[in-house]
């Protein structure tokens, strides 16, 4: 009887939280706010043409090696801070082995 009783309390009480759950209705009317209007004086093209900067040529004559084993490696242009600047060639000595990297393995020469 206490089952049966604790039941139907059980059903009446989700039947009654379930009716709050309701379906609401409404209804809004939204007015056109008025579309500013901005006027501006037209845009003028400014062209300006771009200085045209040269390389000076950099003429460099090799000098003599100083030991078998080494190579000459050439000077560059490098970029130091807003201008540009010759970095000279120098001897390098040549490595032991010299590893290259391809797609399917490492070749060792």
């Amino acid at each position: 009887m206490k089952t049966k009783l604790f039941l139907t309390a059980a059903l009446i009480g989700a039947a009654t939280l379930s009716a709050h759950a309701g379906i609401r209705f409404g209804f809004s009317f939204d007015l056109p706010l008025p579309v500013p209007v901005v006027v501006t004086a037209p845009v003028v093209p400014v062209v300006v043409n771009a200085p045209v900067v040269t390389v000076p040529s950099v003429v460099v004559t090799t000098p003599a090696y100083p030991a078998p084993g080494y190579v000459w490696a050439p000077g560059y242009w490098s970029v130091s801070g807003y201008s540009r600047v010759w970095v000279p060639g120098c001897w390098q000595c040549r490595p032991a082995h010299i590893m290259y990297a391809h797609p399917h393995d490492w070749h060792r020469w």
